[in-house]
């Protein structure tokens, strides 16, 4: 999901508006103060634990789900703590919807729906987890956005089903992301999804399956069909121990925009097929993590004017392993320091320039979750990373490292969320052994009314590939509004522009691109 950052003027506005409602803000002492302790208190246990003390909650007040207003504090209250969970979150945020929209009074239950969901889908949005589930899908070149909560689902038994399906059709007017030439399309595109939960005492376990298909009116060589399909158990085997499994299988394409595609006659597909497993435990007030996932990258050959393409080279497998340790004595400021191994293997040694892309990789941070108001929480975190390389001609890197994610909800209908991240990426430039990526961006969402969403993003990345003249900047601008026809279906419309300006001119571009989308959940 790429975030956006907003101009000088509206920060400067966003900061006179922080400052002039700390009185307004909540106090501690005050009810909602009280609220969101206990159930911070109770997250700290498991997840189940959290859900359970939701309920008790909303079994001894009523009035906590009685209106749109006093439903969206306490769905604030109760998402607050998911993003410490390890694994699969989505369930955890269904099941806070669930939960407080059925003890709502039935005349006020669609509109405490609509406030909790979208107050939830906020908070999806910045979920940061140390092992996160796939990325959701796109449609078409559409920005990748986070995914939607809120659907009633079917029950059957012990599992709960919930579908989805969104289906639009977009313009482009610079298909194959070229600086010069433009080729504009009118497209296509359905994305039907499924997923299931079950819950029992002790064991949650999610899966989920999806495609993404799309259709290019005049340019049919375009079209793709990607699919992913991911499931995951968490287990309680204690109050104080959690254990994570799960396993991502996916194929996708490469956009026309990536800084590594060659010119293919044929979008470029890839699959990744990942298994993980990791462990938590409470020891007092720290909480200790360990984790591993093995990544395995396989990239398909494709058509170009002079013949066939070999990808084959940057198949590769990636290990990652790591442990955090965090101090959650005081809620409100929860340091703790990470460190993280990365391995990565290729499968073809040399590549077909007769570099040997090998590497080991670390990262190694400290931070902290904070509260700063009962409106303005985040987590920052700063440290170095470096890879060191088997060919002797690629240099070692040795680089700050940095992770940022701000949420703010400056007042009832407005909400705002930052984001900073760099990091080492692969790429296939020849003689360069990787390029440093950052990133900085955000989105300001606005509830119009109570059936009219809208939604302004904003980001801009900097690549710098080491030992290249090479250098990428891109800026990527969108403003779109979601309105809800019913309870759980919705139209959508967009607008993007996104442009890159680069060392290495050739592969500059700029796009324009409008989408308008219909979707559902039930």
């Amino acid at each position: 999901m790429l975030m956006m950052v907003f101009s000088h003027r509206l920060m400067r506005v966003a900061i006179a508006v922080l400052v002039g409602s700390l009185s307004t803000q909540a106090l501690a002492g005050t009810p909602a103060k009280l609220t969101s302790d206990q159930l911070a208190l109770d997250a700290a246990s498991s997840p189940r634990a959290l859900l359970n003390g939701l309920d008790r909650l909303l079994a001894a007040d009523p009035s906590l789900a009685a209106t749109p207003a006093a439903a969206e504090a306490l769905a604030r209250a109760a998402a607050a703590p998911v993003q410490e969970f390890v694994g699969a979150n989505l369930p955890i945020y269904q099941e806070i919807i669930d939960k407080i929209v059925a003890a709502a009074p039935p005349g006020q239950r669609e509109l405490v729906h609509r406030a909790v969901s979208l107050e939830i889908n906020n908070y999806i949005a910045t979920d940061v987890r140390i092992m996160p589930p796939a990325q959701p899908l796109t449609l078409g070149n559409a920005t990748a956005e986070p995914p939607v909560v809120g659907g009633g689902g079917f029950t059957m038994g012990p599992v709960t089903f919930y579908p989805k399906l969104e289906a639009g059709i977009f313009y482009d007017d610079n298909i194959f992301a070229t600086r010069t030439s433009h080729v504009s399309d009118t497209v296509g595109s359905i994305s039907p999804q499924i997923s299931l939960v079950s819950n029992s005492p002790g064991n949650a376990l999610y899966a989920e399956a999806g495609t993404d298909l799309t259709g290019y009116l005049a340019n049919g060589r375009e079209n793709t069909a990607d699919w992913h399909t991911f499931v995951e158990d968490r287990i309680d085997a204690g109050k104080r121990t959690q254990v994570l499994v799960g396993a991502i299988a996916l194929m996708e394409h490469e956009d026309r925009s990536s800084p590594d595609y060659v010119e293919g006659l044929v979008p470029i597909r890839y699959w990744e097929l990942n298994g993980y497993a990791g462990l938590t435990h409470r020891i007092g007030d720290f909480n200790l993590r360990v984790g591993g996932a093995l990544e395995h990258l396989t990239f398909a050959n494709t058509q170009g004017l002079k013949g066939e393409i070999n990808n084959h080279d940057r198949n590769r497998n990636r290990y990652t392993f790591g442990f955090s340790v965090r101090d959650n004595a005081n809620p409100d400021f929860r340091p703790f320091v990470e460190v993280l191994g990365d391995i990565r293997r290729y499968d073809h040694i040399p590549d077909d320039f007769s570099y040997n892309r090998n590497s080991d990789g670390y990262r190694a941070s400290a931070g902290a979750r904070f509260r700063l108001l009962p409106s303005l929480t985040g987590e920052v975190s700063v440290g170095i990373m470096g890879r060191n390389y088997a060919d002797a001609r690629f240099n070692t890197i040795t680089t700050p490292a940095a992770d940022a994610d701000l949420r703010w909800q400056i007042c009832e209908n407005i909400s705002t969320v930052l984001f900073l991240n760099r990091s080492i990426e692969e790429t296939t430039l020849t003689a360069s052994p990787a390029y440093v990526y950052t990133v900085i961006g955000g989105r300001i969402e606005q509830v119009l009314r109570s059936d009219l969403t809208g939604v302004v993003r904003m980001s801009l990345a900097h690549s710098d590939f080491r030992q290249s003249s090479r250098w990428d900047n891109e800026e990527d601008i969108s403003v779109g509004l979601r309105y809800y026809l019913t309870e759980y279906t919705y139209l959508g419309a967009d607008y993007r522009y996104t442009q890159r300006v680069s060392g290495d001119s050739s592969v500059n571009f700029s796009r324009n691109e409008a989408y308008f989308l219909l979707g559902t959940a039930f």
